[in-house]
C-alpha cells in the first residue's frame, strides 16, 4: 500500500532534478553563491531516487520512520520546484520585457538594483532549501532508514489462494461460462483434437479469472494423464514454479537427486522430456509478463496428444503472447450481470433472493451498484454482511458508506484492497504517478484520453524520449494502463484505439485512498472537509453542487496547488488568484458562469479547459500566459485579442471564425507550434455577416492556415468554406466538413494521413487521388451532389492498401461498385444513400476482409421503392452466403437522408411541435409551411436526427408547396417534386 508514497516521492524528485539542471543553464544568469547552492541541491537529490526505488520494490512494508522520510523528501521536492519555477518566470519576464537603444539602456539601469535585490533574495531562498536538504540527508543517516527498508515486518496471506478452494455451491454465473469454454476448447464429447491448445483468461483484478480457471481444471483434469495448477504472481521464482509443476504432474527424481539445486535449464529439460509423450492439462495462474511465459512454455512440449494449457493474466499483451496459434483462444472476463450480481449477493447473505426483507432492498441495490459486477467485491461485502449479528438497516447503510473513498477504514475489506493493489504495485514508477492522477475525476466519469495525456504532460509526469513528441509517449502510458486492465475502455475508434475510459468504482476507491495516504490529490466529498487540512494541497478535485460556502476556500492555503479540477452544477468557482503555481485547470459549469478573471494571473498554467452549456468571457490576460500549451474552450467563445502572443500553444479548440476578431484570425498564423486545431463557425453569426466581411474573414483564415506547417490534426466545420492549401505535410487526421467542389489535389501529398473526413460536391474520378494515400486507415466521405448529376462511384482494384473503415454518404448516387482486389484490408463498410437516385451497393463480395457492413437507404417511400427493397434483400442473402459471415445491418426508411447544413431547403418553415419517439435517441420535430394561413399551403415536413450518426437527419416531406415565394433551393430540395411522398 505504502509503495504509493515512495513512487510519487521518487517521481517528484525526478521532476525537480530536471528543473535544477535547466536552472543551471547560462541564460538564467545566477549569482555565484546561488549557483553553488543549486549544484549542491541537484547532487544531493540525485542520491535519493535509487534508495526510494528500493523502498518501493521491497517485498515488505517500510516502517513508519522510512515512510515519514519519503513524505518529507516529496514535500521538499515540491517546494524546490516551486522556487525554481518562480525564478525562471522572473528571468523570462525580464528577458521578454527588454527594450533596445537609449530608452532600453535607461530602463535597464533603473531596474538593475531591483533585479539584483531579487536575485539576492532568490539566493537566500536556495540557502534555506539547502539547509532543509542537509537535514533530510542527516535524518536518513541518523535513523538508519536504509537498514529499516530491508527488515521484514510481517507476512500476508495471498488471498488469491482462496479462489482455489471456493465453495462451488456458492458460485453464480460461472457454470454456463465454464461449460461454454470447455465446449469451445475440447468439444461436445470432452475429447479434444490432437493439437495442443492454449486458453488464456484475461481481465481486471477480482473478476474471477482464477475461479473460472479452477472450475475448468477440476471439470477436465480426470481426462488427462498429467495435471498441474501453479501460480506465478508478480515476482516469480521460476525454479520453484518448475519444481512444483514437476511434482504435480507425477515426476519422480532418481534416488539421491537434489532437485533444489537444479538450474532452470535442467528443470525445463526434465519437465519437457517427462511430458513429451503424455496428455497433460496445465493451469498457469496470474502471469504478469511475457518473459515469464516464454520461459515456462519451453517446458511444455507441443505434442499431438490433445494437451491443454490454461493461463490467467490481467494484461492483454500477455494473453495474446500465450495464444500464438490458430487453435488457441483469448477469453476476456466480464463483470457479472445485474441478475447474477443480485443472485450471488443475496444467496450469500440470506440463502436466496426471496429471503431479503423489503426494507433492505434499496440499500442492497446501492451496495450492488458500488460493487459494479465485480465478484470479488460482491463476495467480500456479502460475507461481511452475513457475519453481522443483526440485519438493522443502519448497519447496512454503514457498510454501504464504507464502500466510498473511506472503505479502507474497515479491516474486513483488507483482502479486497490487497487484490486490487496488486495491479498498482506491479506498475513501473512512471505509470504509478499517472494512475494516481486518475483520482482527479469523479465516480463514473468518462475520461477522454487526449485530455488525460495533455494533463500528464503539463504536470511533468511524462519522460522525454528522443525523437518522439510527449503526446506520443503519454499515449503509450495510457495504452499500457488499458492493457493492464486498470482503466476500462468506453469509446474506441475505427482502429480499435481506445479514445476514452472510466474507472471501476473499487479501483477509484483504491486510488483515492492512496492519494490521500501520501497527499497526492485532495478530493473532498464536501467542501467543509477542506477546513483544518494539515498538509499542503498539491492537487485539488472539487465536485460542487448547490449553494457553496466560498469562505472556506478563501481561508485555505492553496498557493501550492498544481492541478485544479472543478465539476458539478454549482456556479461557484474557487478563488483562482490564490493558485499561483497552478499548471492544470479544468472547469466544468452548466449555465451560470462565475468571474474567471483570476485565470490571467496563472503564469505557470500549461493546460486550460472550460466546459459549459453557457457563454463564457475569457479574460484578456489569458493571451499573456506564455507557458499555456493547451487551450480548450466551448463553441461560441470570443477569445481576447492578442492570441498571437501564445507561442507555446499546441492545442486550440474551439476557435470560432464567426465570433472572433479578424486580428485574432490573422494571429492564428503566428502559432507555429500548433499541432491540434479545431475551427468552428457560429452559424447564425456567419449568416449575419455581409458577403464582403465573410469573404474577408475566410481569406485571412486561409492565409493563416497556410503558415501552420506542423499541424497533426485539423478540424473545420461545414460552414467554413475556404480554398485552403494544405501546407502541413505532417497531417495525420484531417476533418474537413466544409464542402469542396471536388477532392483537392493537395490531399494526395499527405502521405502521413491515416484519418480523413471530407465533404465534396462531386466526386467524379477523384477517387484515384484518395486511393493513392498509402497510410489512410479511415475514410469518411460526404458527397452532396448537384441537381443535374447523379454520382457513379467505382472503387477500382488498385489503391487503399490499408483502409479499414470506409464511410460513404451521398445525397444522389445512382451506382456504387467495388471491383475485385480493391480495399484488401477493409473491415467495416458504412453506406448511406437515398433510394430515389440509385440501387444497393454492388461488388460487396470482393471485400474479402469485411467484418461489418451497414447500409442505410433513405427515401424508400417514393417511386422505385420496390426495386430498392428487392436489391437490399439480395444484398442480405449475398452477405449471409459468405463464409466469413460479416455482421450486417441493412435499413430502409421512408424519410430522406440529409446532412444538417442541407436542412435549409429554400422554403420557409415554422416549427409547431416535437415529441420523443419510442426506441429512438433523438426527438422528432414537426414543421408546417409559414404560408399555411396566408396562402393555404399544406406542405409539412418531419425532421429527426439519426441514432447511428448525429450528423445526419431523416427528413420526410408531405404535401406539395402551393405558396408563392422567392426560392433559392439548395441540396436535395432543388428537385422539389422528388421529395414529396
Amino acid at each position: 500500500m505504502e509503495a504509493a508514497v515512495v513512487s510519487v516521492s521518487h517521481g517528484a524528485i525526478g521532476f525537480v532534478i530536471a528543473k535544477l539542471g535547466d536552472l543551471l543553464a547560462g541564460k538564467y544568469k545566477l549569482l555565484k553563491q546561488a549557483k553553488g547552492k543549486i549544484m549542491f541541491l541537484k547532487a544531493e537529490l540525485e542520491s535519493m531516487p535509487a534508495f526510494l526505488e528500493r523502498m518501493s520494490e521491497a517485498e515488505e512494508e517500510p516502517d513508519k520512520q522510512a515512510k515519514c522520510w519519503a513524505n518529507e523528501v516529496r514535500d521538499l521536492s515540491y517546494d524546490i520546484e516551486d522556487s525554481v519555477d518562480e525564478f525562471m518566470l522572473l528571468v523570462e519576464g525580464e528577458s521578454n520585457g527588454e527594450s533596445h537603444g537609449f530608452k532600453g539602456f535607461i530602463h535597464r539601469s533603473m531596474n538593475l538594483l531591483t533585479t539584483m535585490n531579487t536575485r539576492q533574495k532568490v539566493a537566500k531562498e536556495f540557502q534555506g532549501l539547502k539547509s532543509r536538504v542537509m537535514e533530510v540527508s542527516e535524518r536518513r543517516m541518523r535513523y538508519k532508514i536504509d537498514d529499516a527498508v530491508s527488515k521484514p515486518n510481517n507476512t500476508t496471506i495471498d488471498i488469491r489462494m482462496l479462489a482455489l478452494y471456493a465453495d462451488t455451491s456458492g458460485l453464480v454465473g460461472i457454470d454456463g461460462l465454464r461449460d461454454e469454454l470447455i465446449h469451445l476448447m475440447v468439444g461436445e464429447e470432452g475429447v479434444s483434437a490432437q493439437q495442443r491448445k492454449v486458453l488464456s483468461i484475461v481481465g481486471f483484478g477480482g473478476l474471477g479469472k482464477t475461479t473460472l480457471a479452477n472450475q475448468i481444471y477440476h471439470r477436465l483434469k480426470w481426462q488427462y494423464e498429467c495435471q498441474a495448477f501453479v501460480s506465478v504472481s508478480q515476482k516469480p521464482n521460476i525454479r520453484m514454479i518448475l519444481r512444483r509443476m514437476l511434482s504435480q504432474v507425477g515426476y519422480v527424481a532418481l534416488e539421491g537427486t537434489n532437485m533444489e539445486i537444479w538450474a532452470e535449464d535442467e528443470l525445463i529439460s526434465a519437465l519437457r522430456q517427462f511430458l513429451m509423450d503424455k496428455r497433460y492439462l496445465i493451469v498457469i495462474d496470474d502471469i504478469w509478463d511475457e518473459t515469464t511465459w516464454n520461459v515456462i512454455r519451453c517446458a511444455l512440449p507441443k505434442n499431438l496428444d490433445g494437451s491443454m494449457i490454461i493461463t490467467t493474466t490481467r494484461i492483454n499483451t500477455v494473453a495474446r503472447a500465450c495464444c500464438c496459434n490458430q487453435h488457441d483462444y483469448v477469453y476476456k472476463m466480464k463483470s457479472l450481470s445485474n441478475e447474477d450480481s443480485r443472485k450471488l449477493f443475496f444467496n450469500r447473505v440470506f440463502g436466496s433472493e426471496e429471503a431479503c426483507p423489503l426494507y433492505l432492498e434499496e440499500v442492497s441495490a446501492q451496495i450492488l451498484k458500488r460493487c459494479a459486477g465485480l465478484p470479488l467485491a460482491i463476495v467480500t461485502i456479502s460475507s461481511l454482511l452475513a457475519s453481522e449479528q443483526n440485519t438493522l438497516k443502519e448497519n447496512w447503510v454503514h457498510i454501504k458508506n464504507s464502500l466510498g473513498p473511506n472503505f479502507e477504514v474497515n479491516p474486513t475489506l483488507e483482502g479486497m484492497r490487497q487484490i486490487l493493489s496488486l495491479s498498482y504495485i506491479n506498475l513501473p514508477h512512471y505509470l504509478k504517478t499517472c494512475m494516481l492522477y486518475l483520482g482527479m475525476y469523479p465516480e463514473d466519469y468518462i475520461i477522454w484520453k487526449n485530455d488525460l495525456v495533455r494533463q500528464w504532460i503539463a504536470q511533468g509526469f511524462v519522460s522525454k524520449v528522443h525523437g518522439q513528441y510527449p503526446e506520443a509517449v503519454a499515449e503509450g502510458y495510457f495504452n499500457e494502463l488499458v492493457n493492464r486492465g486498470i482503466i476500462q475502455p468506453v469509446n474506441t475508434d475505427h482502429n480499435n484505439e481506445v479514445l476514452s475510459c472510466r474507472l471501476h468504482d473499487m479501483m477509484l476507491d483504491l486510488i483515492i485512498h492512496k492519494c490521500r495516504d501520501e497527499n497526492f490529490i485532495t478530493a473532498p466529498d464536501d467542501i467543509q472537509d477542506m477546513i483544518g487540512l494539515s498538509d499542503k494541497v498539491r492537487r485539488l478535485s472539487l465536485y460542487l453542487d448547490g449553494i457553496i460556502d466560498g469562505t472556506i476556500l478563501e481561508t485555505t492555503q492553496l498557493s501550492q496547488v498544481r492541478a485544479l479540477a472543478r465539476f458539478g452544477n454549482s456556479a461557484y468557482a474557487p478563488p483562482l488568484l490564490k493558485f499561483k503555481h497552478l499548471r492544470v485547470l479544468s472547469l466544468e459549469f452548466r449555465w451560470e458562469i462565475p468571474d474567471l478573471t483570476g485565470i490571467s494571473h496563472l503564469f505557470q498554467l500549461r493546460y486550460l479547459k472550460i466546459k459549459t452549456d453557457g457563454k463564457i468571457q475569457v479574460p484578456s490576460g489569458v493571451v499573456h500566459l506564455g507557458r499555456l500549451q493547451h487551450l480548450i474552450v466551448p463553441r461560441r467563445t470570443i477569445l481576447p485579442n492578442g492570441i498571437g502572443n501564445m507561442k507555446s500553444l499546441c492545442t486550440l479548440q474551439e476557435f470560432d471564425v464567426g465570433l472572433n476578431s479578424i486580428d485574432n484570425i490573422r494571429d492564428l498564423g503566428d502559432l507555429i507550434n500548433l499541432r491540434d486545431l479545431r475551427i468552428c463557425g457560429h452559424l447564425s453569426k456567419m449568416d449575419e455577416l455581409h458577403d464582403m466581411e465573410r469573404r474577408q474573414r475566410l481569406d485571412v483564415l486561409t492565409r493563416s492556415l497556410e503558415k501552420l506547417c506542423d499541424l497533426r490534426y485539423l478540424h473545420m466545420d461545414y460552414n467554413i468554406k475556404v480554398s485552403y492549401v494544405l501546407s502541413s505535410l505532417f497531417l495525420r487526421r484531417l476533418h474537413m466538413l466544409c464542402p469542396f467542389p471536388k477532392v483537392p489535389n493537395a490531399i494526395g501529398e499527405l502521405h502521413n494521413l491515416f484519418d480523413l473526413d471530407l465533404t465534396i460536391e462531386v466526386l467524379e474520378d477523384d477517387i484515384a487521388i484518395l486511393a493513392q494515400l498509402q497510410s489512410l486507415n479511415r475514410l469518411k466521405l460526404h458527397i452532396e451532389g448537384k441537381p443535374e448529376t447523379e454520382e457513379k462511384v467505382v472503387i477500382c482494384r488498385k489503391g487503399f492498401p490499408v483502409l479499414k473503415h470506409f464511410w460513404l454518404f451521398c445525397v444522389r448516387m445512382s451506382q456504387l461498385t467495388f471491383e475485385a482486389g480493391t480495399m484488401p484490408s477493409l473491415e467495416k463498410l458504412e453506406v448511406r444513400i437515398n433510394s430515389p437516385y440509385g440501387a444497393a451497393p454492388m461488388g460487396i463480395e470482393h471485400l474479402l476482409g469485411l467484418k461489418e457492413i451497414f447500409v442505410f437507404v433513405g427515401g424508400c417511400g417514393g417511386e422505385g421503392s420496390c426495386s430498392i427493397r428487392a436489391a437490399l434483400t439480395l444484398l442480405r442473402k449475398a452477405i449471409d452466403m459468405r463464409s466469413s459471415r460479416p455482421a450486417a445491418n441493412i435499413k430502409c426508411v421512408d424519410n430522406l437522408l440529409l446532412p444538417e447544413h442541407l436542412l435549409d431547403d429554400g422554403f420557409s418553415w415554422r416549427k409547431y411541435g416535437q415529441k420523443d419517439i419510442l426506441d429512438a435517441k433523438h426527438p422528432r420535430a414537426y414543421y408546417r409551411c409559414t404560408y399555411r394561413k396566408s396562402q393555404g399551403c399544406s406542405a409539412t415536413k418531419e425532421v429527426q436526427r439519426t441514432d447511428d450518426d448525429p450528423e445526419l437527419f431523416l427528413v420526410l416531406y408531405k404535401g406539395k408547396h402551393t405558396c408563392i415565394m422567392e426560392t433559392s433551393f439548395t441540396g436535395a430540395a432543388r428537385d422539389r417534386d422528388r421529395l414529396v411522398f
